[in-house]
């Protein structure tokens, strides 16, 4: 199954093409430093000199949390676009970032044995 983005989607038999893929289109989107951790998220700062939890935060720091939170949910998106159903089933509903998406999957896919490498070439 191939889509406008030309690579088929993450199978889970696939995940040395696909990964190599699927970091250029996120790349390509500037989304790849949400994914490597690059661009992590802002902390909310408060409107109080003092460190007092009853502040609100600055409308500034609010901006910033929900624009990374609006581009990190883009890149969760596509990644499992990208992927088949049962893998997307996989991805415990702890991991809330597209780094902990990204870095689980790779975790649990990129066991690359020399017979999938020559299947990849």
């Amino acid at each position: 199954m191939s889509s406008k983005t030309g690579f088929k989607a993450f199978d889970s038999s696939n995940w040395l093409f696909w990964s190599t893929r699927m970091s250029q289109f996120l790349m390509a989107q500037t989304l790849w430093a949400y994914v490597s951790g690059l661009i992590i998220k802002p902390t909310l700062e408060s409107t109080a000199l003092s460190t007092a939890t009853s502040c609100p935060a600055t409308v500034k720091s609010i901006k910033a949390c929900n624009n990374w939170v609006t581009e990190d949910n883009v890149a969760i998106s596509y990644i499992k676009m990208r992927c088949t159903k049962s893998v997307v089933a996989g991805i415990p509903v702890t991991h809330t970032t597209s780094k902990k998406v990204w870095d689980g999957l790779k975790e649990r896919f990129n066991k690359a044995s020399a017979t999938i490498m020559l299947q990849e070439i």
